[in-house]
């Protein structure tokens, strides 16, 4: 149920394919009935494209929330970054606020093997994230300028009582372990 809210593509798909059988069915018989089901199968693909766009589940909303972030570090907004911290947990805060100022970013790319996994059960709720990212940044003092830096990156994030996901931990890697890591492997 979360991939049809999360993309258009299947609603488009069978509701595609269903109103071109049903076309080509009444171009044969001239049915009024199978031109009432091509209306009420277009209406009902409209329908479930429009509540794709409006239905924004967990997993959009925490990859919303990484790539505010990233945005926020590109602009070398640390500060207002340090609010995406979870309050539980002031480990992380302590680590980006640590990290992050000695650096100036002029880019954060997150990679396309973006993988966010949902457990809503867990209390708080909880989800992870785990991605290549390129950042291209310079140190404060000079010593190096505009280098591209590769890094693996796995986030934990918790939903705050407010209803925002915030980050509750986060590691960074070898950029090689994110073509190396199976996430489906239970040893992982």
């Amino acid at each position: 149920m979360t991939t049809i809210l999360e993309n258009p593509l299947p609603a488009l798909l069978i509701g595609s394919l269903t109103t071109v059988i049903l076309a080509g069915g009444w171009l044969r018989t001239g049915s009024k009935w199978l031109l009432a089901a091509i209306v009420a199968a277009i209406l009902l693909t409209i329908g479930a494209v429009l509540v794709e766009r409006f239905v924004v589940t967990d997993r959009e909303q925490v990859t919303q929330t990484l790539f505010d972030i990233a945005d926020l570090v590109e602009r070398n907004q640390v500060n207002e970054a340090l609010e995406y911290a979870y309050p539980k947990t002031p480990a992380v805060r302590s680590q980006a606020a640590a990290e992050l100022p000695l650096y100036r970013f002029s880019e954060v790319n997150i990679k396309r093997n973006l993988e966010v996994k949902v457990f809503p059960e867990r209390n708080p709720p909880m989800a992870t994230a785990d991605f290549n990212v390129v950042v291209v940044l310079s140190t404060r003092e000079g010593l190096i300028t505009n280098r591209r830096i590769p890094r693996y990156v796995e986030v934990t994030f918790y939903k705050d009582d407010d209803g925002q996901w915030r980050v509750g931990a986060y590691s960074h890697d070898d950029p090689r372990r994110g073509f190396t890591v199976d996430p489906d492997d239970p040893r992982e």
